[in-house]
């Protein structure tokens, strides 16, 4: 339902820890662009990665080398945070202090106030994952690239859900972004009304590129950027669901 993303691809559908196959689909367009943007990749530079991941790419000649190594690296990422959850998520290298996506997304659930108190099991399993996953709860994950400022994003999304009080209960967590943001979380839910059901969501995003000089006002415009795309999306998918619905094409509506 996003006009920025390129293409998209499972992750691990048999529930196992996924292989380089699940990732054969990335791809990054502007080559010259990313070749040289990973190539000399640094601490605080436009890219989202570890230490370890920089001296990778640092050794890499050409762009097949370049998009192997990254399949490999969202591979290794995904498994870290599949088995240790996110305590397993590496840090991002700055030029100052690392900054850790797994400690932002903790305190980003532990910040709600409205879950823990409707869905409490619901919110110790988004805190502690993969411990303490509830009875029907149901989860799946996968990769998307997205086109921002003319590069490819790649995102690694988890998205866990269940039935909760007659409605739902859900979260998206996109546990690493390769560059333009940190991280993301969203929690919605959806509660059963007389004529229907009532979706409510509320989101989350971690970036660097708000902080310093003037970054209030960049905060509240990119919040009213951030609203009015949700919006739009949101708007979409409700049309597609719409047309599924009437269409009675299953495949689209668990889409």
């Amino acid at each position: 339902f996003d006009p920025t993303v390129e293409s998209l691809g499972m992750i691990a559908q048999d529930g196992g820890n996924g292989s380089l196959e699940d990732f054969k689909g990335i791809t990054l367009t502007n080559a010259k662009v990313m070749d040289k943007l990973y190539q000399k990749a640094a601490p605080g530079s436009d890219l989202n990665l570890s230490k370890d991941e920089i001296a990778l790419f640092k050794k890499c000649k050409s762009h097949d080398e370049i998009e192997n190594t990254l399949r490999q690296i969202l591979l290794d990422r995904f498994r870290a945070y599949k088995a240790n959850g996110l305590v397993g998520i590496k840090p991002y290298a700055r030029s100052k202090k690392e900054f850790s996506p797994g400690g932002e997304l903790k305190r980003q659930i532990q910040a709600g106030k409205i879950l823990p108190k409707y869905s409490p099991v619901f919110n110790k399993y988004a805190a502690d994952y993969p411990h303490h996953k509830p009875e029907g709860a149901e989860e799946s994950f996968f990769w998307v690239n997205s086109l921002i400022d003319d590069k490819p994003t790649i995102a690694l999304v988890h998205r866990v859900g269940m039935p909760q009080d007659g409605g739902y209960v859900y979260m998206e967590r996109h546990f690493y972004l390769s560059r333009s943001h940190n991280c993301l979380q969203g929690i919605g839910a959806a509660l059963p009304v007389e004529d229907g059901a009532v979706v409510l969501y509320a989101t989350r995003t971690s970036t660097d590129q708000v902080s310093g000089f003037g970054g209030s006002a960049k905060r509240g415009i990119g919040n009213k950027l951030m609203g009015g795309r949700m919006a739009q999306n949101f708007e979409r998918a409700r049309e597609v669901v719409a047309a599924a619905a009437a269409a009675k094409d299953m495949d689209n509506l668990k889409l």
